[in-house]
């Protein structure tokens, strides 16, 4: 009984003064574009860093700098005319987890939750509400993912100019301005 209560002991301990840590090489945010109507094509952002804290608020960061099409020179457009990272180099996403049902997840088991997000782009930030997949990887490991694509509008971050830029340099007949994003986020323990 003593060796159970110290462990019990030990494990609040543990989640109570812990922080999570976004492990950056296994978290991605992707996005797809459509151009002249039919062609759809995926596109990753790789450079997350971030934390939840013991009291559920979560910040990660979004180096724009990662943005990956398989395309160099579609990169090196979107980062300087888009995204325009010499003046914005990062997008945030934040929430506040009720850290009690997060803990509450056992190991190797996987819960649906609804949380509100701030996604913040080129000093705009805007709420949605989304549902999210949270699963306990392991004792110390998180793995969030979006449940269903965020839908979001280029108008929404003052993007449609970036785009039309864009359009006219590819010679393209259009880009469209809603795009759907997901993302992957996997989050260690990490004692204080």
């Amino acid at each position: 009984m003593k060796h159970f209560v110290f462990l019990a002991l030990t494990c609040f301990s543990f989640f109570a003064h812990s922080e999570w840590v976004v492990d950056t090489k296994n978290s991605h945010v992707g996005f797809a574009s459509v151009k002249n109507k039919t062609i759809a094509e995926n596109h990753r952002l790789s450079g997350l860093t971030g934390s939840v804290g013991s009291d559920g608020e979560a910040l990660v960061s979004i180096d724009l700098a990662t943005v990956e099409t398989l395309v160099p020179i579609r990169n090196e457009r979107i980062r300087e005319i888009l995204f325009d990272v010499a003046n914005f180099p990062s997008a945030t996403i934040q929430t506040k987890l009720d850290m009690d049902q997060i803990n509450s997840i056992s190991s190797g088991e996987t819960e649906g939750l609804r949380i509100p997000l701030s996604i913040g782009l080129k000093s705009i930030k805007i709420s949605k509400s989304v549902m999210v997949n949270v699963v306990r990887s392991g004792e110390n490991i998180y793995d969030v993912a979006s449940a269903d694509p965020i839908m979001i509008r280029a108008s929404d971050f003052s993007l449609l100019n970036g785009i039309k830029t864009l359009k006219e340099m590819a010679g393209l007949q259009s880009i469209e301005p809603v795009v759907p994003v997901t993302f992957n986020l996997r989050f260690v323990g990490k004692t204080l």
